[in-house]
């Protein structure tokens, strides 16, 4: 598949993000702008930009899969986007994108603050996603070549989303282009 069809591809994946709306209130398009401008204004790698631009892109793949369950979508979406993304984008995109969700659940049993700090529905969906980590998980994360990515990522996922002047979807074009494989 030629670069133009692929990008193509994923503007109308994220043209269908603008009809998901999180539990905030946010639709997943607005969500994934505010996460890619915050990686882009921290001067971030190319790849993590658009890692945290796809990260969640897994919510659309599960949308259309009327016989997935909310709980479902919650625990899977970051693995099923990373897999559906992988055919174009390298590792350094998508492993962060399929940890994002670890990332959380590392945070949320290592650090009581970011717990607390939490929102309602992220909160329950913690809980949908495997909860706190055993000493088992928490190893595995930590030794993991893209721990720290998928935490700067999950940083990213939960700041409070600020409406804004924030750049369209295509603004970012260039950049997706840079790490396409």
């Amino acid at each position: 598949m030629d670069r133009l069809a692929i990008l193509s591809m994923l503007e109308t994946a994220m043209g269908e993000c603008s009809r998901i709306q999180l539990t905030e209130g946010v639709s997943v398009l607005e969500h994934s702008l505010w996460c890619a401008y915050q990686a882009w204004n921290e001067k971030c790698a190319s790849s993590m930009v658009v890692a945290a631009m796809f990260h969640d892109i897994g919510h659309y793949i599960c949308a259309g899969d009327p016989e997935l369950t909310d709980f479902y979508k919650d625990k899977e979406h970051a693995s099923l986007g990373a897999a559906w993304l992988s055919r174009w984008f390298p590792e350094s995109v998508c492993i962060p994108i399929a940890m994002h969700i670890e990332a959380k659940r590392y945070l949320a049993t290592t650090d009581i603050i970011y717990r607390h700090n939490l929102g309602h529905g992220s909160r329950q969906s913690l809980e949908h996603q495997g909860g706190l980590m055993n000493d088992d998980e928490l190893l595995a994360f930590r030794t993991s070549r893209y721990a720290d990515s998928s935490i700067k990522l999950r940083r990213f996922d939960d700041a409070t989303f600020v409406k804004g002047a924030i750049p369209s979807y295509k603004w970012y074009e260039t950049i997706i282009i840079s790490i396409l494989r």
